[in-house]
């Protein structure tokens, strides 16, 4: 037997068991939905991009020490004294290739959006998450809001709209429970 005869099983079934890995935890970190009402350095960030900082905020825990959802809702966050963020992925030209943070201020209105990732089309898709765009979703309170679409981004920007009308929902239900509760 010669010595490369010697190496190269070893070797091929090396390359494999790294490339298994590393698919593996590509599948992990994509499919990952934080269950633990852990606030984590990305929704820290956008949070601190919508409201200047992230301090104080806390995600709404159910009594049975869930995290508290909505239809459409990964997580609820919230700071005690009014202002609340919506953690929702949403279907744009890639399913599930807009997870967004949707803010709202005292007033219920919103006030701003964080992309906390994006899967859509570099260079079309990914127009959605330009701050000129973000901004004309501010202010909105009512689920019948009308915001144009970029152009060449059709079903990304559609799929914006569905993120905001999810939490502008949300954020309704969520105050119409407190005020019952």
């Amino acid at each position: 037997m010669t010595m490369k005869e010697k190496i190269m099983p070893p070797l091929v079934l090396t390359l494999i068991c790294i490339i298994s890995s590393a698919l593996l935890v590509l599948a992990y970190n994509l499919t990952y939905v934080d269950t633990t009402g852990i606030i984590t350095d990305k929704l820290s960030e956008g949070l601190a991009e919508i409201y200047g900082t992230s301090e104080s905020f806390k995600m709404l825990i159910n009594d049975d020490g869930t995290v508290r959802t909505y239809e459409g809702v990964t997580s609820i966050i919230d700071n005690g004294s009014g202002k609340t963020a919506f953690e929702i992925t949403a279907d744009g030209y890639s399913k599930g290739g807009l997870h967004l943070l949707i803010g709202f201020d005292e007033s219920g209105a919103v006030c701003g959006i964080s992309v906390l990732t994006i899967g859509e089309t570099p260079g079309l898709g990914t127009k959605v998450q330009d701050s000129a765009y973000l901004d004309r979703f501010k202010g909105i309170t009512s689920p019948d809001f009308q915001v144009d679409g970029i152009t060449g981004a059709t079903y990304s920007s559609k799929g914006m709209n569905k993120a905001v009308e999810t939490a502008v929902n949300a954020y309704s239900q969520l105050k119409e429970e407190q005020g019952n509760g």
